[in-house]
């Protein structure tokens, strides 16, 4: 009887222990989309982000941890100084989190890689990035964002000068 009762409740312990780092999992990106991407507090980030921290999406440099994060993040919002993100879509499962994003400002200076005038113009870019966290910090990433959209309107807005 014994046994029984163990391989009873040991999947609906399990199934409540993944639905409870995915609750705080989605908790803790709420919160990093919020007070980071859209108030800009770095110091958040360093709370949140993994010491060793990695976006896929970066150059492939091996820099990692908050304050690569902090640097890149400095030379993005040269270009787009008031750029202020708005979650979509939020899905947590496990140790992963899926963002759909939208970014929204203005370009005002020169894109990190990328070689494009600065138009003075309202942009928009969309994205999806997938975290993975580890014991409540967010250890790695990837994004996938539509640069080509990017592109079309920055390409409209200087063809209209």
């Amino acid at each position: 009887m014994k046994i029984l009762f163990l391989t009873a409740v040991l999947p609906i312990f399990t199934l409540s222990t993944f639905a409870q780092s995915s609750s705080k999992n989605k908790a803790i990106l709420k919160r990093f989309y919020k007070d980071v991407y859209r108030d800009w507090d770095m110091e958040v980030a360093d709370e949140l982000l993994s010491p060793d921290f990695y976006s896929h999406d970066w150059p492939k440099n091996g820099v990692k941890g908050p304050v690569a994060f902090r640097n890149y993040y400095k030379t993005f919002r040269k270009a787009i100084p008031d750029a202020q993100y708005k979650v979509k879509d939020l899905v947590a499962e496990d140790d992963r989190v899926v963002v759909r994003w939208e970014m929204r400002g203005t370009h005002k200076g020169d894109f990190p890689e990328i070689d494009i005038t600065p138009t003075g113009q309202s942009i928009t870019l969309k994205g999806v990035a997938i975290y993975r966290l580890e014991n409540e910090k967010i250890k790695e990433r990837w994004v996938i964002s539509d640069v080509y959209g990017l592109l079309k309107e920055v390409q409209q807005a200087t063809n209209q000068k």
